[in-house]
């Protein structure tokens, strides 16, 4: 006969298993950290719930401007900006390590190969010469890992979201540098125009200080003023040497964001009108759900997660 267990074992039985089978659970499935939902504020009214559009297509908005040196410029940071290319290489990397994870979850077959020749020994006695002979060999193996737990589909959403963190850094990386790009160009021409007003300038001052100079010498006017036209002179000259040197960073800065030398990249002056595009209203709260910084660090916690 065979011995029955008494009612204590096997309650200890029953809860030993629920202990381990409760163990082998790899992780909670992730769920998208919940914010407190406030009908209204205290501060203002007219508020609406955020709509995230971090993947909304943005396309060339640099044309807004009208500019063609601009639209020329910005398409070259896509193709050659160092940080955006290294934001490509990292998403490549990351969509390369989602196939290589979802590989995991089928069978995989391993097949290999190999010849020798070697030569047999010979008769001693007789001096005979042993026998060349070819040996091949061929081989093939596989194996298979069942997800039985949901651990390789977990590694596989946590690659997946990784990915998605990837992709959102490189839309954020392009659009730092198409920004950056836009406000050095901006502020170049505005140099460039400071520049000619401030040389139109400088030629006032020079005749003035010339004007000064020859009155002082037929004895009309003091000293004093030959003094100060010679200090607006040198004021405005000053001046004039900030802003070359301030139109020499901005050009450094803008060869920098679209992959050129700064010796080999020159933009010259050029006759400039600015063109400001209508502003939407509500402009800053829509940006604001279109930053794809926010969508990669969401999507880092989802893998984290997993």
């Amino acid at each position: 006969m065979r011995p029955r267990l008494s009612p204590f074992l096997m309650a200890i039985t029953q809860v030993m298993l629920a202990v381990l089978i409760t163990g082998c659970a790899i992780g909670p499935n992730y769920q998208r950290p919940a914010t407190p939902d406030v009908s209204s504020f205290k501060e203002a009214q007219g508020w609406v719930p955020a709509a995230p559009a971090d993947a909304l297509e943005r396309g060339p908005w640099w044309q807004l401007f009208g500019d063609p040196v601009l639209d020329q410029l910005a398409a070259r940071v896509q193709v050659s900006n160092q940080n955006v290319a290294a934001a490509v290489a990292a998403y490549a990397q990351a969509r390369a390590v989602v196939r290589e994870q979802r590989a995991s979850l089928f069978p995989s077959v391993g097949l290999d190969g190999g010849a020798s020749r070697a030569r047999s020994s010979g008769n001693t006695a007789t001096g005979a010469d042993g026998r060349v002979g070819n040996a091949y060999r061929l081989g093939i193996g596989g194996s298979w890992e069942p997800d039985v737990w949901g651990r390789l589909g977990l590694v596989v959403d946590s690659a997946s979201a990784g990915a998605q963190a990837s992709a959102a850094d490189l839309a954020s990386a392009t659009l730092s540098a198409q920004g950056e790009l836009a406000a050095n160009y901006f502020s170049l021409r505005q140099t460039d125009a400071q520049k000619a007003l401030l040389e139109a300038t400088l030629a006032g001052f020079q005749r003035a200080f010339e004007i000064t100079q020859n009155r002082y010498t037929a004895g009309v006017v003091a000293k004093t003023d030959v003094l100060q036209a010679q200090t607006q002179l040198a004021n405005a000259r000053a001046d004039n040497a900030g802003l070359v040197r301030q139109r020499a960073q901005l050009e450094h800065a803008i060869a920098v964001l679209i992959g050129e030398a700064p010796g080999n990249f020159s933009l010259p002056p050029v006759a400039w009108k600015p063109s400001v595009p209508d502003i939407p209203v509500g402009l800053p709260s829509t940006l604001l759900q279109r930053r794809p910084d926010i969508a990669a660090a969401e999507r880092r916690v989802a893998a984290a997660n997993a």
